[in-house]
């Protein structure tokens, strides 16, 4: 565990601010804090940096999604890199989420104390994230209709979408490829081709665990919980409900228009984090943050907003929470795309090479040889 811990934050009135510090007697100078930040602040992505300082050694996690903020670690004698790595980059997610939600409310001291950490980025939260870049969502739209097609083509598309020059096609492309949901690949000697091979589907499913868990362990609130999300799913009539198993066809519907809700939801850390401890049981308050160790106040935050949106509900007289729905994001095997691409070959839009790589992406993904 290193020897001291710190969280900087650069504001543009006071410059450098240190606004957290364990151990409290913990001093630093400017010039470290200068050398430390402006070299982690040129990542472009989330990074675990190491230097050597005055004879101490600093270990930086930073975050483009906390821009001007930094966790900084400084180890002990014997402690090598790749000893805290992992330590230092799951506390350091869960310390600048907890920063960009209430900066005072952030106990540095018990995190450390309790070694919870923050993982990275589920299938779940990287599919979201399509759904929340405009660019990537419109591609993505795109790639359903084409199912494979040369970027240069998409780019002079996207463009014309976006009535914009600037656009980067590599940009927008970025969240899908991360997430796996497209494939981008040299066909021939020039022709740079995307493929798509996976689709994804954004709803609320009723949180069938939950319930289940409340009928064995709180059978005094069960019954009131399955009738929550009987009101919600199945109203009585006229009301239709929501009910994601219905083919929706229609995209001003208000369950494609809900997906957007969905992926706020899933792609806040701490929203997620919350989310994902109701999905299993109900909880109160103060079992969620000891599962999580997120404070207290900053779960009932969270609450609230899931209670918002149609996803938490509280029982008043158990103190707990459940989830009133479940929001996933999943992905599917496009197989809608096979005549597609055969229309594509036999009209020589594509090559035979291009056709058949997209099989074989499409099998590789979903076919036995990834069991």
């Amino acid at each position: 565990m290193p020897e001291a811990t710190f969280v900087v934050q650069l504001d543009d009135l006071h410059g450098f601010v240190v606004k957290h510090r364990h151990p409290a007697k913990l001093t630093l100078n400017e010039r470290i804090l200068n050398l430390l930040f402006y070299e982690q602040q040129k990542a472009t992505r989330e990074e675990v940096s190491y230097a050597e300082i005055e004879g101490l050694k600093f270990i930086t996690y930073s975050s483009p999604a906390y821009p001007g903020m930094m966790v900084c670690s400084i180890l002990g004698p014997d402690e090598t890199v790749a000893d805290v790595r992992n330590e230092v980059s799951g506390s350091g997610r869960l310390i600048l989420a907890l920063m960009a939600d209430d900066p005072e409310a952030v106990d540095l001291a018990e995190i450390l104390k309790s070694g919870k950490t923050l993982s990275g980025l589920t299938d779940e939260q990287r599919f979201a994230e399509i759904f929340l870049t405009p660019s990537s969502a419109l591609l993505l739209e795109r790639m359903q209709t084409e199912g494979v097609e040369k970027s240069a083509k998409l780019s002079i598309w996207l463009k014309s979408q976006t009535q914009s020059d600037e656009v980067d096609i590599r940009e927008a492309m970025d969240p899908l490829m991360k997430s796996g949901v497209v494939r981008v690949e040299m066909v021939g000697k020039t022709a740079e081709t995307v493929f798509l091979v996976k689709d994804l589907f954004g709803f609320r499913e009723p949180p069938v665990e939950s319930v289940a868990k409340a009928i064995e362990m709180m059978p005094s609130m069960a019954q009131k919980y399955r009738s929550f999300v009987a009101e919600f799913f199945s109203p009585p009539p006229p009301n239709k409900g929501y009910n994601p198993t219905i083919p929706v066809y229609d995209p001003n519907s208000p369950i494609l228009e809900d997906r957007e809700h969905i992926s706020k939801l899933l792609s806040d850390r701490l929203h997620f984090m919350v989310l994902d401890c109701l999905r299993e049981q109900p909880l109160t308050a103060a079992q969620i943050s000891e599962k999580t160790a997120l404070p207290e106040a900053a779960v009932m935050k969270v609450l609230w907003s899931l209670e918002s949106e149609k996803v938490a509900v509280r029982f008043e007289e158990e103190d707990v929470w459940a989830l009133l729905t479940n929001p996933r994001i999943q992905a599917f095997m496009p197989e809608y795309l096979l005549p597609i691409v055969a229309k594509k070959l036999s009209e020589k839009e594509i090559s035979p090479e291009a056709a058949r790589r997209h099989i074989q992406l499409l099998i590789e993904n979903w076919g036995e040889q990834s069991d």
